[in-house]
């Protein structure tokens, strides 16, 4: 496996990744343990992989923006089993992810949250490296049966959507545009934070009010609802058609 950076613009015009370009980014919660762990499954995996820490912009762009890309959790250190599938289901907005865990006991809640897949750390490197392998090949037929990039990636590529923010507020622009149904503002809290410590609520929504010169050049506008301390993000057409309905998930 490889540990090089990644970059946006290892991915084609389709979203497709270049011939070179990683298959897998390990998102790590400890860089030196999850470098530690990519090195061992090197001698058993010839795929091509980067790790970035969670968080990391140029690696959650890649993996928003690449077909047929998956994205490896890597939980060195326990964690309560809520937080593990927040994490899951923040990333998710991003692409189907594996989780990489030291212990089975949370493996049902994990796969329960959307998880493609969880592995046992205490397995062999050949073992767990043959279930990522496997994984992306899964997720490159389900590409290719789909014949589109995952989470609405239209053939454009990256350099085509309209309109663009900042840099770090493109990510955001892209996840809200994508979504397909409504977002719990929790999704995007822990998505955008440090490993340690979510994004604040405020500053979420800050953020997202930044962007409606962006979205309204695209006819839409995001709406919170809010319950029970907690928002509940939709976009909606600035004629007041469209959007979607129902409760975050």
């Amino acid at each position: 496996m490889q540990t090089s950076t990644v970059s946006p613009a290892a991915v084609r015009r389709g979203g497709r990744p270049r011939d070179a370009a990683p298959r897998v980014v390990v998102v790590s919660l400890d860089m030196a343990a999850s470098l530690e762990w990519v090195n061992r499954l090197r001698r058993a995996c010839s795929l091509r992989c980067v790790v970035r820490p969670w968080g990391d912009r140029l690696g959650y762009e890649y993996l928003r923006r690449a077909r047929g890309v998956l994205a490896v959790l890597d939980c060195t250190t326990p964690e309560p089993v809520a937080e593990l599938t927040q994490r899951v289901r923040s990333l998710r907005l991003l692409a189907p992810v594996t989780v990489s865990l030291d212990t089975r006991d949370d493996a049902a809640a994990l796969l329960a949250a959307g998880a493609l897949n969880v592995l046992h750390r205490g397995a062999s490197e050949a073992a767990q490296a043959a279930r990522i392998t496997a994984d992306v090949r899964w997720l490159c037929r389900e590409i290719a049966a789909e014949g589109g990039g995952y989470r609405g990636e239209d053939d454009g590529g990256p350099d085509e959507v309209p309109s663009r923010p900042y840099k770090s507020q493109s990510l955001l622009l892209d996840v809200l545009v994508s979504a397909q149904r409504p977002l719990c503002c929790h999704d995007v809290r822990y998505l955008l934070g440090e490993a340690a410590r979510p994004m604040s609520l405020p500053a979420v929504r800050a953020r997202i009010q930044r962007l409606a010169p962006h979205l309204a050049r695209q006819g839409l506008v995001c709406r919170r609802t809010v319950r029970w301390g907690a928002d509940t993000l939709t976009l909606h057409a600035v004629d007041g058609r469209g959007g979607w309905s129902g409760a975050a998930g």
